[in-house]
C-alpha cells in the first residue's frame, strides 16, 4: 500500500467520523428545540388554564351581581308601589320621600349591571388568575 492510498483511507475515515459528529450535533439541536417548544406550550397551557379558571370565577361573580341588582330593582319596584298606595291615604310628603328612596335604590341596581360593573366583576379574577398562572409556569 502506498503512502497516498493510506492518506486517502485516513481522510475517508476522518470524513466519516466528522459526518457522524455532525449528525449527532444536528440531532441534539433538534431535541433541544423540541424541548423548548414543549416548555413554551406547557407554559401557555398553564396560563390559559389559569385564565379560564379566573374567567369562570369572574362570570359567577358577574351573575351574582346581576341577580342581586335584579332583586334590588324588584324590591324597589315593590316598595315604590306599596309606598305610593300608602301615600295616597297618607300625606303627600311621605309618598314623595318613599318614591324617591325607591327610585334611588332602582338606580343603584341599574348601575350595578353597567359595563364597568361587568368588567370589574370579570376582569379582576381573570387578572389575578393569569398572574398566578404566570408565576406557576415560571416557578415550576
Amino acid at each position: 500500500m502506498s503512502l497516498i492510498s493510506a492518506g486517502q483511507g485516513l481522510r475517508r475515515t476522518a470524513n466519516l467520523a466528522q459526518s457522524k459528529v455532525a449528525s449527532a450535533d444536528v440531532a441534539g439541536e433538534k431535541m433541544r428545540l423540541q424541548s423548548e417548544m414543549a416548555e413554551d406550550a406547557q407554559q401557555r397551557a398553564t396560563i390559559g388554564t389559569a385564565g379560564g379558571i379566573g374567567g369562570m370565577v369572574g362570570a359567577n361573580r358577574y351573575f351574582a351581581l346581576k341577580d342581586a341588582a335584579a332583586a334590588a330593582a324588584e324590591a324597589a319596584g315593590t316598595t315604590a308601589a306599596g309606598t305610593t298606595a300608602a301615600g295616597t291615604a297618607a300625606a303627600a310628603g311621605t309618598t314623595a320621600a318613599g318614591t324617591t328612596a325607591a327610585g334611588t335604590t332602582a338606580a343603584a341596581g341599574t348601575a350595578a349591571t353597567g359595563t364597568m360593573a361587568t368588567l370589574g366583576a370579570i376582569a379582576a379574577p381573570v387578572a389575578i388568575a393569569l398572574g398566578i398562572g404566570y408565576l406557576f409556569s415560571e416557578i415550576f
